[in-house]
């Protein structure tokens, strides 16, 4: 008799920043500082690219059902298994970092640098150079290199993998691993 509800897809955040960037020189991490503080002490961040995850952890706290943590290197990270998609962690990200996609496009650029590729290369081991090898490669055309970082449209993407396995730099990531695995056994 009523209304039927649509059902909405699934989202999950993604952290657009791979860690392969070096704290400058003289930084010293604290724990108990929260992202702003920070961003306050260190306007222009605290590794060698100024557009990575800060590393204070409020995406962490923000998250209600325990999906985010820190990696070694000192960067958010999701677990897409416990990821409600409820987008708290995008909210606390004073970086805006994270971003909520739809859960089964598994593929993501780790990087959000607007810096030219050779500054990239320099600053972060994992960074996007904007080289246009994803751009060239992807099937479905869903990849445009904007502001010198690779950007996925959601929409057309096929989730294949080829991106992350011609990334050079290992900027994009295949959450389903299927077609980096094949690569890495060749």
């Amino acid at each position: 008799m009523g209304r039927e509800r649509k059902k909405r897809p699934k989202k999950m955040a993604v952290v657009h920043c791979g860690g392969g960037s070096s704290l400058k020189e003289g930084v010293v991490l604290t724990s108990g500082v929260a992202c702003e503080g920070l961003l306050e002490a260190y306007p222009e961040g605290l590794r060698a690219c100024s557009y990575g995850c800060l590393g204070g952890g409020s995406c962490v706290l923000a998250c209600k059902v325990g999906a985010l943590g820190m990696t070694d290197a000192g960067v958010a990270a999701v677990d897409t298994e416990s990821c409600v998609g409820c987008g708290l962690c995008v909210a606390a990200c004073p970086r805006q970092l994270i971003e909520l996609v739809p859960a089964e496009n598994t593929i993501a650029v780790h990087c959000a640098s607007e810096a030219a590729g050779a500054q990239t290369r320099k600053d972060c081991t994992t960074g996007c150079i904007a080289c246009g090898i994803c751009e060239k490669n992807c099937p479905a055309g869903a990849i445009t290199v904007v502001d010198h970082c690779a950007v996925i449209d959601e929409e057309h993407c096929i989730a294949c993998g080829m991106c992350a396995v011609k990334c050079p730099r290992g900027a994009i990531v295949d959450g389903n691993g299927i077609l980096t695995v094949l690569a890495e056994i060749r």
